[in-house]
């Protein structure tokens, strides 16, 4: 499964990288790795299972670089591929078009279809025959199970739930018809009553798993209605629409105590710290109080500024903005015109900006 401008997650752990993509794993994996070791330990076939268990991963792995590759052929980074106990997701940071969303859902399901071929290619030439797809993956050989779990996968994953790869080229096909928000809430309401379906049928039938993926489905399709409404606000709109013009700054050399009497003076919560105009770092509220804390208000606002910062053009499109708050930094982005420091863009001021939007498209 792919998915568009992701938070990073905090829970996972780098394992490799392919083609500049970082591999992680989900602290959560860890308990599927304990389970298979109980599992090896029982019988023979929980070790048949759990020799199985890595190529299965393996598979979801190619599966998510077939999306993170075509997405990269169309310019879309890929922030990385992660997996979970339940499958895995690559965090793209662009956003496709109807036509290469189509491109990018389809091709992690074609690479399981690849695979299959190869291995029932195989299995025919050895035994003559292809196993059943419907008999348990203890009761094949390794290779048998390569090849039911990469016939299964791509037939999974093509249920119309949004945000499953089906749900993604359902989306993809409706938008090239219509407006992207309102292919997404379609998708995404059909995703839910799929996702509904897929609980009852879990609890009906004591299969955990489909309960776990059931409710996976359900909150991914809401969020997602939820991102592309937002996105649908901010459609066409530059930096400049929404950032902050009036603000103060402030300079490496004053206090902390100077800037919390700014702070406590206005509605201002983050200074950029300047020297003759030039912007040099950003003093954010979080850091002048723990600055406080620390070192005392005497202390100056160099030893405490953010030197890192991002920085827009006020002709930069607001999408571009999202992304960047999106992928976890929160503080404040600013906006400049050549060297010259112009506005200041908050999470907050995306925010406003949006709920106005809606409320002038509701009024």
């Amino acid at each position: 499964m792919s998915k568009q401008n992701p938070p990073a997650s905090p829970w996972s752990f780098r394992i490799a990288s392919v083609s500049g993509i970082p591999v992680r794993i989900h602290v959560t994996f860890l308990l599927l790795v304990v389970w298979a070791i109980v599992v090896a330990q029982s019988s023979p076939e929980g070790m048949r299972l759990a020799v199985l268990l890595p190529f299965v991963f393996l598979s979801v792995v190619l599966h998510e670089l077939g999306h993170a590759l075509t997405a990269k052929q169309f310019g879309i980074g890929t922030r990385d591929i992660t997996l979970y106990p339940i499958g895995g997701v690559a965090m793209l940071t662009g956003r496709p078009k109807p036509v290469q969303e189509f491109w990018i859902a389809i091709a992690g399901p074609l690479v399981n279809v690849v695979i299959a071929l190869v291995a029932g290619f195989v299995l025919f030439l050895t035994k003559g025959e292809l196993p059943h797809i419907f008999v348990p993956l203890t009761k094949h050989s390794v290779l048998e199970g390569i090849f039911v779990v990469n016939v299964i996968l791509p037939l999974f994953n093509m249920v119309p739930a949004f945000p499953m790869d089906g749900g993604r080229v359902f989306r993809s096909l409706l938008a090239m018809r219509m407006e992207p928000a309102k292919a997404t809430q379609i998708a995404a309401a059909v995703g839910q009553s799929l996702a509904v379906l897929f609980g009852l049928l879990g609890i009906f039938f004591g299969n955990l798993i489909l309960v776990l993926i059931a409710v996976f489905v359900f909150l991914g399709a809401g969020q997602e209605a939820q991102s592309a409404v937002g996105l649908s606000l901010i459609e066409g709109r530059r930096v400049a629409d929404a950032m902050m013009t009036r603000f103060r700054t402030v300079s490496g050399g004053q206090t902390l105590a100077e800037v919390s009497q700014m702070l406590l003076e206005g509605s201002q919560q983050d200074f950029p710290v300047c020297y003759e105009d030039v912007p040099h770092g950003i003093l954010t509220r979080e850091a002048l109080i723990r600055g406080m804390a620390q070192r005392g208000e005497n202390d100056y606002v160099a030893g405490h500024m953010l030197r890192e910062f991002s920085k827009l053009s006020p002709y930069d499109s607001l999408e571009a903005a999202m992304q960047i708050f999106s992928q976890g930094d929160r503080s404040p982005i600013l906006v400049m015109d050549g060297d010259r420091i112009v506005g200041m863009l908050t999470i907050e001021n995306l925010y406003e900006f949006m709920m106005l939007q809606q409320a002038r498209a509701t009024g």
